[in-house]
């Protein structure tokens, strides 16, 4: 049941072998490798396995939970972006591929911004167009995006939270850079695996993630696909540090009490009150270590969080 071939060639970048063996994982009858290549520096985890739309919905759809504490700002990616582009031109077009409930867009939008967005989710882009009257938002996959004819050039065409999902990077991003106008930019944002307790994140193991990033493999990978990066920072220290510590404790009780029947319609009163519940226990047990290690890490120089990363055509 986990016998499996280790690669002869490296999926991500297709030209390299001799890959170090990081770390293995089990989950639901199947055994995960982690290797890393020794040319782009990216780890990937083998078997690749893409996830649906069903599998999300069984493990709790994220975008139920993120609803119950009302849909706004919260990710420190988008708060960086907003802040630094807060003078965007007056009808500057962006695309946010894996826009979910476009919160992010929304703001944008309020700013002048022609923006456009997709997600494969439904319920998230029903979200979007409901909550926020987004018009230019898709439900659909980035392969069925990319075949569509009547497509702009934009001007920015960020992917936050996105390449580490991804089996084929270096055609996705090939396809972006055909949407991106000559000067544009490409924003994007991913974990860093060179983050304190990375491997107490269940989020980060397959089949949810696929690939694993440091800055040295988003420079190879981008270089690679014929764009510079301009800038890698970390946002979000403190955050995911949080979310590690506080790992052990994690229940999913939000996620369950949201299940139920196909169509059935559920009081969210249960289920607010279980996730308030989980705020303040998140606080004891995972902000309070956090402090510590973040502290900690910034005396001995380790990188924490995620990584925002802007980059433009060769």
């Amino acid at each position: 049941m986990f016998d499996f071939n280790h690669p002869k060639i490296c999926p991500i970048c297709q030209n390299a072998k001799n890959f170090l063996l990081v770390k293995d994982f089990a989950r639901e009858n199947t055994k995960y490798y982690l290797y890393e290549c020794p040319k782009c520096k990216v780890q990937f985890w083998l078997p690749r396995v893409v996830v649906t739309k069903e599998w999300y919905e069984k493990e709790g759809n994220p975008y139920h939970i993120r609803d119950l504490a009302k849909l706004k700002i919260s990710r420190g990616y988008h708060k960086f972006f907003l802040e630094k582009y807060k003078n965007l031109p007056q009808g500057t077009r962006v695309l946010d591929l894996g826009c979910g409930t476009g919160e992010f867009l929304a703001e944008l939008s309020k700013k002048g911004c022609d923006v456009f967005g997709l997600d494969f989710d439904r319920d998230a882009v029903k979200i979007a167009g409901q909550r926020f009257g987004l018009k230019n938002v898709y439900a659909m996959s980035f392969e069925e995006f990319f075949k569509k004819q009547d497509l702009p050039k934009f001007d920015m065409i960020t992917f936050f939270e996105v390449i580490e999902h991804l089996p084929d990077p270096l055609t996705f991003i090939s396809e972006v850079k055909k949407l991106l106008k000559p000067s544009g930019k490409v924003v994007l944002s991913t974990p860093c695996r060179e983050r304190m307790l990375a491997n107490l994140n269940s989020w980060d193991f397959p089949p949810h993630h696929l690939t694993r990033w440091n800055k040295e493999a988003i420079l190879k990978v981008f270089s690679i696909s014929g764009l510079r990066v301009s800038d890698v920072l970390y946002v979000e220290e403190l955050k995911i540090l949080s979310e590690s510590a506080a790992a052990r404790f994690k229940t999913g009780l939000v996620g369950k009490s949201l299940q139920g029947k196909s169509g059935q319609k559920k009081s969210l009163v249960i289920p607010k009150i279980i996730y308030f519940m989980g705020r303040a226990k998140h606080m004891v047990l995972g902000k309070f270590p956090a402090l510590f290690l973040w502290a900690f890490s910034k005396m001995i120089g380790r990188n924490n969080g995620i990584m925002y990363i802007e980059a433009k055509l060769i």
